[in-house]
């Protein structure tokens, strides 16, 4: 398992921010660092579990820039080849950064790719928001369910410049009391979502990427 037409397809996971940068809830009962990173550590085991290369971007607790994060990712797309990366990178999404409930307002989780985003790294979204929407993950920012275009197109620093297939993901909205909830409670359901849609996207591969 991990190869598509006998290649090995690594997959890099991407912890996004730290404890010295982002903060979380309103009632700072979650906190999107500490939960990216469980979430990260959880999807690499279970992918391991399944047989493919995982592998942690960011192990450290403190904030690493985004030029670090893609030099870092860029460093393995030269060892294996970028057609042989995939990077996926862990967030919680917020309405706002004015530290109140935004209940009623934005929810849901969605994928996002950059304005380069290659043909593979749209897939991969798409693979990995559908299996999100099938998890019941979908909330009122999860706005269309037509094969091929599930994911949205963001211009954030670590699709954009990372050589490799390349998504972020906002699992939901930690500035509402509901995504809380779900961001706490669900946890293995989210780390599964990312699993299935990243073994969508390698299967896709095997058979050609078409």
């Amino acid at each position: 398992m991990g190869k598509e037409n006998g290649v090995v397809v690594e997959i890099v996971v991407d912890n996004g921010h730290g404890k010295t940068c982002t903060k979380g809830s309103p009632d700072g009962t979650y906190l999107e660092w500490k939960w990216a990173r469980e979430m990260a550590r959880m999807l690499v085991t279970e992918l391991k579990r399944r047989g493919y290369e995982a592998s942690l971007l960011v192990p450290e607790d403190d904030d690493v820039p985004v030029n670090e994060r893609a030099r870092r990712v860029n460093g393995i797309c030269r060892q294996k080849g970028a057609d042989k990366v995939l990077l996926v990178s862990i967030h919680s999404n917020a309405n706002s950064a004015d530290g109140r409930w935004h209940d009623g307002e934005w929810s849901g989780f969605v994928a996002i790719v950059s304005p380069n985003a290659s043909a593979k790294s749209k897939q991969a979204a798409d693979f990995i928001w559908a299996r999100a929407i099938e998890a019941g993950l979908k909330g009122n920012r999860s706005f269309t369910d037509k094969p091929g275009k599930r994911f949205l197109v963001q211009n954030l620093g670590i699709c954009r410049d990372s050589m490799c297939p390349a998504v972020l993901t906002e699992s939901a909205f930690h500035d509402t009391r509901e995504g809380v909830r779900l961001l706490q409670g669900a946890k293995q359901r989210i780390m599964l979502a990312h699993a299935d849609g990243i073994e969508d996207y390698v299967n896709w591969l095997k058979l050609g990427g078409k």
